[in-house]
């Protein structure tokens, strides 16, 4: 098993509730009763916060010392690129801290949920085509 199994299945994790907190992204369905997407917003987050704590401060200064200068060079072109999701996320949060929130603002949850989904679904494919494959071989 990889350096960078235990991401992977994270990566797995998080684009799984994304994908069921996506069937529920409907203006009717939230607009009624929005706690069942609030109620996975939070494991996502939970989970997300953990994944991306441990990417910032274990994995990726990790790769940032490791003896192959390409491994270096790629972690320090991820990390340039994408090291602002975390802060985003931390906002997103804050901002839709409860099912009334999102009921009386379901178009606005919907179009900041489908952009925050993008950019994790980008940087997850992103590290496992890119990143991981060059740190496991």
């Amino acid at each position: 098993m990889g350096m960078t199994a235990n991401f992977m299945q994270q990566h797995e994790d998080i684009l799984r509730i994304a994908k069921e907190m996506s069937k529920l992204l409907d203006p009717n369905i939230l607009g009624k009763d929005a706690q069942p997407v609030r109620s996975l917003l939070s494991t996502l987050s939970a989970k997300l916060k953990i994944h991306l704590a441990s990417e910032d401060k274990s994995l990726y200064p990790e790769l940032l010392n490791h003896k192959d200068a390409n491994v270096k060079a790629t972690t320090k072109k991820f990390m340039d690129e994408m090291g602002g999701i975390s802060a985003v996320f931390v906002k997103y949060t804050e901002k839709w801290v409860s099912a009334d929130t999102i009921q009386k603002n379901p178009n606005d949850f919907i179009k900041e949920t489908e952009g925050l989904f993008s950019a994790l679904a980008k940087r997850i494919e992103k590290e496992n085509r890119e990143l991981y494959p060059l740190v496991d071989k």
